[in-house]
């Protein structure tokens, strides 16, 4: 009986574990904000500082980069802004016991356009790091 119980109080355990570092993802529109459900994160995505990335419909010797500058804010606390990237340079930062990265930036640079900036929408990544 004594096993029994240990063992579902070890798996309740690894259950919690698991599910507090589960990432959390939230996608914001260029020069909108948004909340993250879990963490309440809230991103502002300012601009795009840079788009560099290899168009669509173009032959290109390396991917290129593109830049963002966002603001992140933590419930009744700090509030950093940051420039992440695509490809080069910090892909994400940390602020109030999470880490923060760049999983994606829409839509890709077209040869044959010019992208329009309030189309861009940024998908982060945040996992809450160990204490």
């Amino acid at each position: 009986m004594r096993l029994l119980v240990t063992l579902a109080m070890l798996a309740a355990v690894m259950v919690s574990a698991a599910y507090s570092y589960t990432p959390e993802t939230v996608a914001v529109k260029a020069g909108k904000q948004a909340t993250a459900s879990k963490s309440k994160l809230k991103f502002k995505f300012i601009s795009v500082v840079e788009d560099s990335r290899c168009p669509t419909g173009a032959q290109c010797v390396w991917a290129g980069n593109a830049k963002i500058k966002i603001e992140v804010s933590v419930p009744k606390g700090e509030t950093k802004t940051f420039e992440i990237n695509t490809e080069t340079g910090p892909k994400g930062d940390q602020i109030g016991g999470y880490a923060v990265t760049l999983e994606s930036l829409t839509p890709y640079p077209n040869a044959n356009r010019p992208t329009d900036v309030k189309k861009y929408i940024a998908k982060f990544s945040i996992v809450r790091l160990q204490r």
